[in-house]
């Protein structure tokens, strides 16, 4: 492929952001729709069921996310009846979370979350193809003046 210009190379990220931001949105509102979850919620069940249960302070971890935000998401799950929580046996200050009969059973039909694919992939990339990401994606957010938005999900108002 040859050059191409400084406005195709601006028309093509902003078309590829605009995908991003579309796949993201549609998700969201399929898993809405179609399971009445958010798509935060699902993305929680969807980790917890790939282990048998999971302290709290573990799953903010694999979810990228801050520990209070998970707290609220689970609590929502926690009312909708898809997990309990549990005191761990050796250490009672330790709550974990796993997966009720109907979680198992809605995690089983409900499409994979668009977060958890981008997780999984930025973490296969080497250091220097995570690293100019991360750098690009931190520059535009800065061009955005977004650095210090507060967001704990694409497209949610967990």
């Amino acid at each position: 492929m040859g050059v191409i210009s400084r406005d195709a190379q601006v028309s093509e990220t902003m078309q590829s952001l605009r995908r991003i931001f579309k796949a993201l949105q549609d998700y969201s509102q399929e898993v809405s729709s179609n399971f009445g979850i958010t798509g935060p919620q699902l993305w929680a069940l969807k980790m917890l069921s790939q282990h048998s249960s999971l302290a709290l302070g573990d799953l903010s971890r694999k979810m990228y996310l801050h520990p209070s935000t998970i707290t609220g998401v689970i609590d929502r799950l926690e009312h909708k009846g898809y997990v309990v929580r549990d005191r761990d046996l050796d250490d009672r200050r330790v709550v974990k979370v796993k997966l009720t009969p109907a979680g198992k059973d809605l995690v089983a039909k409900a499409p994979n979350p668009v977060q958890g694919k981008m997780i999984y992939g930025l973490r296969k990339l080497n250091k220097s193809e995570l690293t100019v990401i991360y750098e690009s994606v931190k520059k535009l957010a800065e061009i955005a003046e977004a650095e210090t938005v507060k967001a704990t999900f694409f497209f949610d108002q967990e």
